[in-house]
């Protein structure tokens, strides 16, 4: 005769398995199904090979959700193909912090609208593997870039979407090439062509390949000349100052024996004074420019200023001796 089960273990394992369901629920399930979730809808244009049903959704690296369903969809309108992918997010993901002790608590939740139009969130196709090829769904702020929004009906709110890093450079590789299409490239190379051409031909020529030893031989000479007129500007300078010392004692001489009551003597004397400085200082500053005035001409203004200053010193011993000429005049 079998033994009727117990009511009490019956009981028991039912409640036992009932605790087993609800742990494992909780610990595979990571308590999603007592979370509040936001779903979101965007649309992309370019190629979403690589995205696939799962993949995650972040915010600046950061995963906040992942992606729920992925489908084309047809404008009608216009006749324009996209991609529409439902993302769920997780507003546990975001942790709020005060920066401040004035700081509202009433409406902490930010509307998604005003996260659109003031902080510029978007949204991308990023790589998540290279080796894969597997994409993810990128969200940031891009406050410069324009919201596009479709206005397409979905039972969700929709975040607009900007172009992937590969779809930008692809367009501008696009614009590049179309760019280069409209230049005369072939005349371009024809042009560059003649100018090497030319270069060639210059360089093979003879009057350039003789023209570093034509250099050569020009600064050689001037290095010689100028060593010579170096060697000729000294004694040359020393003789111009000994005749201007003459001179200077000659004007001194006559200076000394022109004195008269009534003054022209004086007069005289001083305007030959004046002429003996001015003569000075023409000596002082041919000393700066010697170097470039021939020697044969320096050799003969010494000779004439030489000969001028014995002059001077002839008509000094003459009025030394005959002071009346300078009134009558010479017999």
């Amino acid at each position: 005769m079998s033994q009727k089960a117990s009511p009490t273990t019956i009981g028991a394992f039912v409640l036992g398995a009932i605790a087993l369901i609800i742990t494992g629920l909780l610990t595979f399930g990571s308590g999603q199904f007592f979370k509040a979730t936001h779903i979101y809808v965007l649309y992309f244009q370019g190629n979403a090979k690589g995205l696939n049903v799962g993949a995650p959704a972040s915010f600046r690296g950061v995963k906040i959700g992942t992606v729920r369903n992925i489908e084309l969809v047809e404008n009608r309108s216009t006749a324009e193909i996209f991609i529409s992918v439902v993302v769920e997010t997780d507003p546990d993901a975001f942790r709020e912090v005060d920066s401040g002790t004035h700081v509202s608590h009433e409406a902490s939740d930010i509307p998604l609208r005003k996260l659109i139009e003031e902080h510029g969130l978007r949204a991308k196709l990023a790589t998540l593997s290279l080796v894969t090829g597997q994409l993810y769904i990128e969200f940031d702020f891009y406050p410069k870039t324009p919201a596009h929004l479709t206005g397409f009906s979905s039972p969700y709110e929709e975040i607009p979407t900007l172009p992937s890093a590969m779809e930008e450079l692809e367009g501008a590789l696009q614009t590049i090439v179309k760019n280069l299409k409209g230049l005369p490239i072939q005349k371009l190379v024809d042009q560059l062509a003649a100018v090497v051409e030319g270069i060639n031909t210059l360089i093979d020529s003879p009057n350039a390949r003789e023209s570093p030893k034509v250099l050569h031989e020009t600064l050689q000479n001037l290095r010689d000349l100028t060593g010579k007129l170096n060697e000729q500007v000294t004694p040359l300078i020393a003789s111009l100052k000994q005749a201007s010392e003459q001179a200077a004692g000659a004007f001194a001489d006559v200076q000394k024996l022109l004195q008269d009551d009534a003054g022209k003597v004086v007069r005289l004397a001083e305007s030959i004074e004046g002429a003996a400085n001015q003569a000075r200082d023409v000596l002082s500053q041919t000393q700066t420019v010697v170097s470039a005035v021939d020697g044969k001409d320096l050799e003969t203004l010494v000779t004439e200023l030489s000969e001028a200053a014995r002059s001077i010193r002839v008509l000094a011993d003459y009025l030394e001796r005959h002071p009346e000429a300078l009134i009558r005049g010479k017999n």
